[in-house]
């Protein structure tokens, strides 16, 4: 999970005990989502943090787009849809 300040945290589902918790930096509306055993946080300010599923904390990419986010992002089989202030992305590797 992320806050709106930008901490991302990682905590175990059956427990409910802190794993990881780290600076992203970064306002935060949108929900992350889990795709292909990765985590995607989408700034308000359109900065887009992956970070690997998993016990320790580890950016995969990082990358910047010129509007933010306020949408969740949404997956559709292969593909990834990002949604910023003003345009649609699909995303498919």
């Amino acid at each position: 999970m992320v806050n709106d300040a930008g901490i991302a945290s990682c905590i175990e589902a059956r427990t409910g005990k802190a794993v990881w918790r780290e600076r992203i930096g970064g306002s935060f509306s949108a929900s992350p989502i889990l795709a292909a055993g990765r985590v995607y946080f989408l700034s308000q300010e359109g900065k887009a943090t992956v970070v690997e599923a998993g016990r320790s904390f580890k950016v995969l990419a990082e990358s910047q787009l010129d509007d933010g986010f306020m949408a969740s992002p949404a997956v559709a089989g292969k593909a990834l849809f990002l949604r910023t202030r003003s345009h649609l992305y699909r995303i498919e590797g």
